[in-house]
């Protein structure tokens, strides 16, 4: 009789173990600040946090059960399937780049698609964790665009570098189609100089003899 009380004892504190031990993991996952969620093959949320949920201004318990199409467009959902799909396919861990649009303004995450197999080797759910990289990602397009942005400038410099074929006597200059122009209305067209006009005092002296245009 001991016996059996002993061991009945014995299961009983067990499963308070697990049950404790179940409680301490749930409250790990829902206090994480990554996004951290479980999915079916068919793209079903079998689990999510309240990382995940929160910028949909949802709780996990809005989500659990919808699939991925029920939260995101169309075009943003077939990406994700696309990789739970290879997760499943080849049983080994996706990790991909993924913009989440928001009420609130894009968010950009890294996120590891991690399958979780069964005892027979077969995949029976992929667990996800996300990263927020937004300002990482923001900084990167800040970059870019500088990037380009002198690119675009260098270009336009080296479009006046070279030999310019100029006329000896009146300056013009030819341009590729042959026509000849004004030195300004070339630089003006090839780069981002602007011209204001007036007169040297040699020319000045050639066209206005007699007048001081220096004086007053």
């Amino acid at each position: 009789m001991a016996s059996c009380k002993d061991s009945r004892e014995g299961s009983v504190q067990t499963q308070g173990d697990l049950a404790g031990r179940l409680k301490v993991m749930e409250i790990v996952l829902d206090e994480s600040t990554d996004p951290i969620f479980n999915i079916l093959e068919d793209g079903t949320y079998r689990y999510v946090n309240r990382s995940f949920a929160g910028p949909f201004g949802l709780g996990p318990a809005d989500i659990i059960g919808k699939r991925i199409y029920d939260i995101f467009p169309a075009d943003e959902a077939e990406k994700r399937m696309t990789v739970v799909r290879k997760a499943f396919s080849t049983g080994e861990t996706v990790v991909f780049d993924v913009r989440v649009p928001i009420a609130s303004g894009d968010r950009y995450y890294i996120t590891s698609v991690k399958p979780i197999k069964n005892a027979s080797g077969s995949v029976d759910s992929v667990v996800c964790i996300s990263k927020d990289i937004t300002e990482r990602k923001k900084s990167e397009q800040e970059r870019e665009s500088l990037i380009a942005g002198l690119q675009n400038a260098l270009a336009k410099i080296r479009t006046l570098s070279g030999m310019f074929p100029i006329c000896a006597s009146c300056k013009k200059i030819r341009n590729d189609q042959g026509y000849w122009m004004q030195i300004e209305h070339y630089l003006s067209e090839h780069s981002e100089a602007e011209f204001s006009h007036g007169i040297c005092p040699e020319c000045a002296k050639k066209l206005y003899p007699g007048i001081d245009l220096g004086a007053g």
